[in-house]
């Protein structure tokens, strides 16, 4: 594991994990599992999935490293720069409209919608799509 060190105002030095491209690309599976994980937990299948940029970004760092939201304030650059990652994948994903993939035994598609935006955090919708459904939506186009 990279780190780099920031020193504060005081005394002390923090040793902080570097992000790098390389780790950033993980976020998209990070995003995956999180609806896979919040579609299977469920008897009953919801309609939706909510999920915001910032939420997504403190369960990369905690999976990743092992860094709790509680603990931002130490770890301020780790966070701001996973939350910023987030929210560009998040207007990627939101600009395609759709998001898919399939795993070894099932196929999910979701539809992608803007549930809001609030200081920067950006909460979107997942609307899951039956995979033999002939309902598709078309990308969108940015605003």
């Amino acid at each position: 594991m990279t780190l780099h060190a920031f020193s504060k105002n005081t005394e002390s030095i923090v040793y902080e994990p570097i992000t790098t491209p390389s780790i950033l690309a993980a976020v998209p599976e990070c995003l995956r599992n999180t609806l896979q994980t919040s579609i299977s937990k469920t008897q009953k299948r919801r309609k939706s999935v909510l999920i915001s940029s910032n939420s997504l970004a403190n369960r990369f760092i905690l999976s990743r490293w092992g860094i709790r939201p509680s603990q931002r304030r130490h770890y301020r650059n780790l966070f701001a720069a996973v939350r910023k990652h987030c929210r560009a994948v998040f207007k990627h994903t939101l600009a395609q409209g759709h998001l898919e993939w399939e795993s070894a035994s099932e196929r999910y598609v979701f539809g992608v919608y803007k549930f809001d935006e609030i200081r920067g955090n950006l909460i979107l919708s997942f609307v899951i799509v039956s995979p033999d459904s002939e309902w598709f939506l078309k990308p969108r186009s940015s605003t």
